[in-house]
Parts: C-alpha cells; structure tokens; sequence
C-alpha cells in the first residue's frame, strides 16, 4: 500500500514538471549585465588611475553572476556575458597599470623632482604653518600634477591655482592654504580651463609670509610655480 502511494505522488510530480516546464521562467543575471557595464565604463581608468574601482567591480560582478548561473542554471541565465565581463575586466585592469606604470616612469622631465600635494600638506603644532618639505623645496625645479581650481573659468590662462583633486571645498568654497599652489606660465604657452590632470614643471617658490593672489576664495597662497611647462 505504501508503495503505491509513493508510485502515485511520483507520478503526480512528474505530470507537475512537465505541465509546467513550458512556462519555466528563466532571469538574467543583474550582476553578469552589471559586470559588463563595469567592464566597459572601466576604460576610463586609462585617463583617471583613481578610476580603477570600475574594471575591479566590473570583475567582481562578473563573478557573482559567473557563480549564480552556475549554481541555478535553469533559472538564471547570463553565463556568456558574465565570462565575458570577467576577460574583459581583467584585460582592461592589466592594460591600465601596466599604461599607467609607463606614465609615471616617464613623465617627469630630466632635470625636475617629482612632488605631490601631500607633501605641502602642513603638520599641525609645528613652529611654522606650511610643510617643512616646502623649505626643502623653495628654488627647486620640479614637476607637480593637479587640476586646475574649479572656480576658474576662461582660456589663454597664464595665471591659475592648482589643486590635487575636485574636494568639496574647492566647488565654491576656500580651500586650505596648503593645498593650493599658484602657477604662473613662464614663457608663451597658455592654457584653458578643463576637468584634466595639469603636469606642472618649473621651479618652486615658499612666500613664508603668504602672498596675494587676487581671488576671492584662495586670497592667499604659500606655495607657487613658476612654470617652463604645462602639460
């Protein structure tokens, strides 16, 4: 007896798989479509190496859907797009250090001492209240990366102030005197205002007591440029 009964609701179960096997309904990854949105907006990191996070979400992702198909294959699809978010991610995070090692190795001209913004960041209870690098610095040529102020508006720029990146104080507001440095161009060339990274060389300048500059929000500046070149 117990065993036609377990012969029937087999039955029944099968009869219940295949009536409804017609209607089976089948998603998409999110994350394999997300993988590849990533994978592709990741080409951006070859202008911005800041912009890394995209190819690595996009091969995270492209995992999680790799994973989820694999686990559930009658009910999520996407296995093609997620192996082709994660190739894709991988080649352009290889391709973007590898292009963004080569800049570095090679952007700084013979003659010029690479710096940065952190090292003109002043350190508090010091006797002085710029970077004691900066003192180290004064009369040097060297090369600097930044942005040009948000604020600024115009071409034929010869006079701008640099900034190490698009902080929240520099939309509208004043940034700390220690992280901006104004930059004077030298010679003809002139440039424009823009969202791009500036490669400033020329030789650098501590105004210990804080020079004018004229704007409403960075009035005052320790650090300048006199700058050979703008790239």
């Amino acid at each position: 007896m117990d065993k036609q009964i377990e012969k029937h609701e087999l039955e029944e179960r099968a009869i219940s798989r295949e009536s409804t096997g017609a209607y089976a309904y089948t998603s998409i990854s999110a994350s394999a479509v997300g993988g590849v949105v990533c994978a592709v907006l990741g080409l951006l990191f070859f202008l911005n190496n800041v912009l890394i996070v995209l190819p690595l979400a996009g091969l995270a992702l492209s995992l999680m859907g790799y994973s989820a198909v694999r686990r559930s294959p009658d009910e999520v699809t996407g296995g093609s797009l997620a192996r082709f978010g994660m190739a894709f991610s991988a080649f352009v995070l290889v391709g973007g250090i590898t292009w963004h090692a080569w800049v570095f190795a090679t952007e700084v001209r013979e003659g010029y001492e690479r710096i940065s913004f952190r090292d003109l960041k002043d350190v508090p209870h010091t006797r002085q209240p710029y970077s004691e690098t900066a003192e180290t610095l004064d009369g040097k040529k060297v090369f600097l990366k930044g942005y040009i102020r948000p604020g600024i508006r115009g071409t034929n720029l010869k006079d701008f102030i640099l900034v190490g990146d698009f902080g929240a104080c520099c939309f509208g507001g004043s940034p700390k005197i220690t992280d901006v440095v104004a930059v004077s161009i030298l010679g003809d060339d002139r440039v424009s205002y823009g969202w791009g990274v500036r490669k400033i060389s020329g030789t650098f300048r501590l105004n210990r007591k804080a020079a004018q500059t004229g704007e409403k929000e960075v009035p005052r500046v320790f650090y300048q440029i006199d700058a050979d070149f703008v790239d």
